[in-house]
C-alpha cells in the first residue's frame, strides 16, 4: 500500500510540474494556427484579444499568426522569434490592462518576430540582434502598435500612452520588464 501511495504522489507531484495538475494550471488551447498556453482567464483574454484583431486589424491578425507560433503566459513580456515555433512571453500586467491593449501588444511583438523572419528568409544567416530588438526595431514596433491600437478602436488613453513609449525602454534587461 505504501508502495502505491509513492507512485500516485511522484505521478502526481510530475502531472502539476509538468501542467497538467490542479484547477488553476496551466491549460492549452488553439486559436486558429496559434496556441495559447496560461491560465484559464489568460486563454481567455488572448483569445479575445486574438478575435478583435481578427475582426478590426486583418493584417496585423495574419501577422501573428504567421511570425508567432505560441502564445505563453509568463512572468515577462517578450518575444523568442528565434524558437521554432516562435513564442510570444506575455505577462498578467500586460495581457489583462483591457483587451484592447492586450492585441495591441500581441501586435507589437509579432512586429518582433516578423523582423527576425524577414531578415533571415532574406539572408539564409545568423539574424544579429539589432535586426530585430534594439532602439531601432523598437520604434518600428511602436509604430505598427500605434497602428494597430487605432484600427481596433481602443481607447483614447491608450493610444496616448503608445504615443509616450520610447524606443529606449528596450534597454531595459528582460528579468527587468515589469510590463
Amino acid at each position: 500500500m505504501t508502495t502505491l501511495r509513492s507512485i500516485f504522489a511522484l505521478t502526481t507531484t510530475l502531472m502539476v510540474l509538468s501542467g497538467c495538475g490542479s484547477p488553476g494550471s496551466s491549460t492549452t488551447r488553439r486559436f486558429d494556427s496559434l496556441v495559447i498556453r496560461g491560465t484559464p482567464q489568460f486563454d481567455e483574454q488572448v483569445g479575445q484579444a486574438l478575435a478583435l484583431l481578427k475582426t478590426k486589424s486583418p493584417a496585423a491578425y495574419a501577422l501573428a499568426t504567421n511570425r508567432v507560433g505560441i502564445i505563453r503566459e509568463g512572468t515577462h513580456s517578450g518575444m523568442r522569434a528565434g524558437k521554432e515555433p516562435p513564442v510570444f512571453d506575455l505577462n498578467a500586467r500586460s495581457a489583462f490592462y483591457s483587451i484592447s491593449w492586450c492585441a495591441g501588444v500581441i501586435a507589437h511583438d509579432s512586429f518582433h518576430s516578423k523582423l527576425y523572419h524577414d531578415y533571415k528568409q532574406a539572408h539564409w544567416a545568423f539574424v544579429p540582434r539589432k535586426v530585430w530588438t534594439g532602439q531601432a526595431a523598437e520604434a518600428q514596433c511602436l509604430e505598427h502598435q500605434l497602428r494597430v491600437l487605432k484600427e481596433i478602436g481602443a481607447p483614447d488613453n491608450e493610444i496616448d500612452y503608445c504615443r509616450t513609449l520610447t524606443p529606449d525602454y528596450s534597454d531595459v534587461p528582460y528579468r527587468k520588464r515589469d510590463w
